[in-house]
C-alpha cells in the first residue's frame, strides 16, 4: 500500500514538472517567441553559426523540441536552407544539456525548492487575473512555472527516496548498459521531452536509486528518444522538413552509439582527469561532454551529410503545372490565347482549393466533381502552394513569347490584360497564405465568440466560391455579367457586414483585443484575396472594366 502511495506521489510531481514545463514555454513563447524567432532567422549563415544559434536558443526556450520544430516550420515556409538547419539541430542538443546543469545547481545545491510557494502564489494569482495579452501575464506564468518545476521536482525527490528506501535496491541496479539505454530512449520517446527525463534521472541520483554508470546510458537513450518529436513534426512536410528530421535522427544515433562505445573513457575523463565526485554533476558533465565531442566531430563533414539526405530524400519529379499552353505554339496567336485562357480558369480553381485549404474546408463543399489538378491536394500545402507560383511563372514566361510573335495592338492589349489576371489568381491565394496562422489560432480558440464568427467566416468563403464557380460556368455572356456584378456587390457587403460583427462582439466584450485586430485583418485579407479572384474573373469573363464601376463602392 505505500508503495502505490510513493508511486502515486512520485506521478504527481511528474505531473507537475511537466505542467512547469508548459508554463514556462508558454510564458517565454509570449515574451520573446517574434525576437527569438527573429534572431534564428538571421543568426545561421553558417553551421557553426547555426550551432550556437541552437544552442542559446534552446538554452532560453528550454526545449530542444519546441526549436527543432520552429526550424522544421522554418526550413518548410524556405526561410532556412538545410545546411544551416543542420546547426541548429546539432545547437539544440547542446543547449537542452544546459537545463541539468540549471536544475542541479538551482533545484538540488541551493535548495531553491523551499521557495516554490511563494513562486507559486504570485505567479498563480498573476495568472488568473491579469489581462491574458500583457506582458505581466507572461511574466506570471514564468513564475507560475518556476514554482511547479520546483514543487515537482521535490514531489519525485522525495518519492524516489521513499521507493528506494521501501523496494529492493536491486530493483534498480543490475541491469545491462544496454537495458539502460533503450528505457531512457523508450521513456522520452513517449514523454516527448529528454529534459524532464534528465530531471527524473537527477532526482532519482539525488536519492540514491541511481549510480553515474547507471544514469550515463539512460541520459544517452534520452537524447535519441527526443528525436521523435521532429520526426513526428516532419511526417506530412516537404522533402526539405523531412531532411531535417532524418539530419536529427542519424545525428543523435551516430552520437548515442560512439558515446555507448567510448562510455569507460568519457566517466574516466570525468572522475580522473576533471576530479568531479558529485554524481550529480558528473552526469550533467557528461551529458553535455559527449553532445560537445559529436558536434566537433560532426561539423567538418556536414557538406557530405548533406549529400547523403539529399540522395535518402531525393527530389520527386514535378508534377506538370500547365496542361494547355504546352500543347500550343507560343507564334499561333489566337489558339496560344485560348490556351493562357484555359491555364487562367484552371489557376483560378487551384486557387479556391488552396483557399479551401486554410479555412480547412473540403473542396468538395464548392466543386461537385473532383478536379484534373486537384492531385496538388494530396501533397503539403506549401508543395502545393508552389505548384501554383510555378504555374503562374510558366504562364507568363509563355505570353512573353505571344507578345514577342504579334504587332497588333488588340491582341497586344489582351495579352497584358490576362498577365495582370494571372497575377490576380496568384495574389488570391497568398492574400490567404498570410493569414493561414491567424485561422489556425482561431480553430483553436477557446472564445465562444471567436468559434462563431470563425464559423460564419467559413460560411462566407463557401457561398462566394460557389458563386464564382457558377458565375465562371455561365455560357450567357450578358448573364455572367450580372452574375458578376452582383457577386462584386456582395463581396464588398460580406466584408463590411463581418467587420460590423467583429466591432459589435468586441464592443460587448466577448473578443479582447488581440483578437479583434486577428479578426479584422483575416477579413480583409479575405476581401482582398476576392477582388484579385474577381479581377482574374472579369477577364476570363470579358467584361470591360469600365462596366465593373457600378458594381463598386
Amino acid at each position: 500500500m505505500t508503495e502505490n502511495i510513493t508511486l502515486w506521489g512520485f506521478l504527481a510531481g511528474l505531473g507537475l514538472f511537466l505542467l512547469g514545463m508548459f508554463m514556462l514555454e508558454q510564458g517565454l513563447r509570449g515574451l520573446g517567441s517574434r525576437s527569438m524567432r527573429e534572431f534564428l532567422r538571421r543568426q545561421t549563415r553558417s553551421p557553426i553559426r547555426g550551432v550556437f544559434t541552437g544552442t542559446l536558443v534552446t538554452t532560453f526556450l528550454q526545449s530542444s523540441s519546441l526549436v527543432g520544430l520552429i526550424t522544421l516550420a522554418f526550413v518548410g515556409a524556405g526561410i532556412l536552407e538545410l545546411r544551416n538547419a543542420l546547426g541548429i539541430i546539432l545547437g539544440s542538443n547542446l543547449g537542452t544539456t544546459f537545463t541539468g546543469w540549471i536544475v542541479t545547481i538551482i533545484g538540488f545545491k541551493l535548495k531553491l525548492i523551499n521557495y516554490a510557494q511563494p513562486l507559486l502564489a504570485l505567479g498563480a494569482l498573476g495568472t488568473v487575473f491579469l489581462n491574458h495579452t500583457s506582458r505581466p501575464y507572461y511574466y506570471c506564468n514564468i513564475l507560475l512555472g518556476l514554482g511547479l518545476l520546483l514543487m515537482g521536482l521535490g514531489e519525485m525527490t522525495s518519492s524516489f527516496k521513499s521507493l528506494a528506501d521501501e523496494v529492493d535496491a536491486s530493483f534498480f541496479h543490475g541491469h545491462s548498459l544496454f537495458f539502460y539505454f533503450i528505457a531512457g530512449a523508450i521513456f522520452t520517446a513517449v514523454i516527448q521531452s529528454s529534459s524532464v527525463a534528465m530531471m527524473i534521472v537527477l532526482s532519482a541520483m539525488h536519492a540514491g536509486a541511481f549510480t553515474l554508470e547507471e544514469a550515463a546510458p539512460i541520459v544517452i537513450g534520452a537524447d535519441l528518444g527526443t528525436t521523435s518529436t521532429i520526426l513526428l513534426g516532419s511526417l506530412k512536410g516537404s522533402r526539405e522538413k523531412r531532411r531535417v528530421a532524418l539530419s536529427h535522427f542519424f545525428y543523435n544515433t551516430i552520437t548515442a552509439s560512439l558515446a555507448l562505445l567510448f562510455l569507460p573513457l568519457f566517466l574516466y575523463f570525468i572522475l580522473h582527469v576533471l576530479k568531479m565526485t558529485d554524481p550529480m554533476f558528473s552526469v550533467v558533465m557528461f551529458h553535455s561532454l559527449f553532445n560537445i565531442v559529436g558536434i566537433s566531430l560532426f561539423i567538418p563533414f556536414v557538406d557530405r551529410f548533406i549529400l547523403f539526405l539529399e540522395w535518402l530524400v531525393p527530389e520527386e519529379k514535378e508534377k506538370a503545372s500547365c496542361n494547355y499552353i504546352t500543347k500550343v505554339p507560343a507564334k499561333v496567336t489566337d489558339a496560344a490565347m485560348e490556351a493562357v485562357n484555359k491555364e487562367l480558369q484552371t489557376m483560378l480553381m487551384h486557387t479556391m482549393c488552396l483557399n479551401l485549404r486554410s479555412f480547412n474546408l473540403k473542396k468538395d463543399s464548392v466543386f461537385p466533381y473532383d478536379l484534373e489538378f486537384a492531385n496538388g491536394n494530396n501533397l503539403p500545402y506549401e508543395d502545393d502552394y508552389i505548384l501554383l507560383k510555378r504555374a503562374e511563372g510558366e504562364v507568363l514566361g509563355y505570353t512573353y513569347q505571344v507578345q514577342s510573335k504579334t504587332q497588333n495592338h488588340e491582341e497586344l492589349s489582351e495579352i497584358t490584360e490576362l498577365n495582370h489576371a494571372v497575377r490576380n489568381a496568384s495574389y488570391a491565394a497568398k492574400f490567404v497564405k498570410d493569414i493561414r496562422h491567424n485561422l489556425s489560432d482561431f480553430r483553436q480558440s477557446s472564445s465562444a465568440a471567436v468559434e462563431m464568427l470563425q464559423a460564419e467566416f467559413q460560411k462566407e468563403v463557401v457561398t462566394i466560391y460557389k458563386r464564382v464557380l457558377v458565375t465562371l460556368q455561365n455560357k450567357d455572356p450578358e448573364l455572367a455579367a450580372e452574375h458578376f456584378m452582383g457577386l462584386r456587390k456582395y463581396v464588398r457587403q460580406s466584408y463590411e457586414r463581418f467587420a460590423q460583427d467583429i466591432y459589435a462582439e468586441s464592443g460587448e466584450d466577448r473578443i479582447n483585443d488581440m483578437e479583434t485586430s486577428s479578426l479584422l485583418n483575416a477579413n480583409r485579407a479575405f476581401y482582398l484575396s476576392n477582388m484579385a479572384m474577381l479581377e482574374s474573373l472579369r477577364v476570363l469573363l470579358a467584361i470591360p472594366e469600365a462596366k465593373t464601376e457600378l458594381a463598386k463602392g
